[in-house]
């Protein structure tokens, strides 16, 4: 059972994971960058990856997942279509990756300073991911002219 600092910090870890790999999922048919495609597919494939791993501790937990937000799925989608209708550069799509894992980090930050009583495992795990998307930043800044 988790606690209810518990529950903010995981609940932000799974959407983070989950927003990070939708995101991909829905940028990447707009990318004709080789390179970039492969990062980026490598970058969703850890963000599943941690889906997975924190499912697994809900599961521990006895916690149902916290439930789909289609409006905020639908509107992931909606933004990414309009930000790349006019500009669909490799540039663009980098920076707007930048943004969102940007955004992914000041989101868990959040979280896990307004949930000090978070148990260690469940602060490791944001502290994990919010080291995967500064590399992931790190990575797309190759991509921007």
């Amino acid at each position: 059972m988790f606690s209810d600092a518990d529950r903010a910090v995981m609940k932000e870890n799974y959407r983070n994971s989950r927003m990070g790999r939708e995101a991909i999922n829905v940028m990447i048919s707009k990318v004709e960058d080789d390179d970039l495609a492969l990062d980026l597919n490598r970058q969703a494939c850890k963000f599943m990856q941690f889906e997975e791993k924190i499912q697994k501790e809900y599961m521990k937990a006895e916690e149902p997942l916290p439930e789909e937000n289609l409006v905020g799925k639908t509107m992931l989608w909606g933004g990414i279509q309009m930000n790349t209708l006019l500009n669909a550069s490799t540039s663009h799509l980098a920076d707007m990756m930048i943004q969102g894992n940007t955004k992914g980090i000041v989101e868990l930050m959040k979280a896990v300073k307004s949930n000090q009583s978070v148990q260690k495992e469940y602060y490791e795990i944001a502290q994990e991911l919010m080291d995967f998307e500064e590399k992931n930043i790190e990575k797309l800044k190759a991509y921007l002219r």
